[in-house]
């Protein structure tokens, strides 16, 4: 019975070690501070050249986002992949259906990220996320629309 207790001991120890790892992991998954807004799968993308818009294709792609409710930060569709924050700079809705007799405010922010002399304008709501650059030394502007996924399906 007396060599018995160390060794239960020593499991224990191990099990308890395996399990605040695990949980520590998935902690490590969400972004210290943030919270998680949702999946979204980017179905679209076209370019703007002299008023004349034209799609690119591409294959669909998975994003996760997250907010502090000062940055927004989009990760890609693997947990090792780096992410791209934007800081926001409206968060009292967006108007959605303009032109149109449906026209709305939705909740949602307007973000935005300047790295590699590229402007990303960043607009997201609940239901989608609309991804538009400006690149310095181009007269093209890329606009990607995304809409939310409840889970990450690679199904169309």
């Amino acid at each position: 019975m007396i060599r018995t207790v160390p060794s239960l001991l020593l499991v224990l120890a191990s099990f308890l070690c395996l399990t605040s790892e695990t949980s520590m992991a998935q902690e490590d998954s969400l972004p210290p501070g943030f919270r998680f807004v949702g999946n979204y799968r980017f179905d679209k993308r076209m370019k703007i050249r002299d008023g004349a818009s034209f799609n690119v294709r591409s294959k669909a792609f998975f994003c996760r986002v997250y907010t502090d409710g000062i940055a927004v930060r989009v990760y890609g569709e693997s947990s090792t992949e780096a992410y791209t924050s934007f800081t926001i700079h409206r968060n009292d809705g967006i108007l959605t259906g303009a032109g149109t007799n449906k026209m709305e405010t939705v909740p949602g922010l307007q973000a935005y990220s300047l790295v590699g002399n590229i402007l990303r304008q960043l607009t997201l709501t609940e239901e989608r996320l609309v991804l538009t650059k400006f690149p310095a030394l181009s007269d093209v502007v890329e606009i990607t629309y995304a809409n939310r996924r409840i889970t990450v399906s690679h199904n169309k």
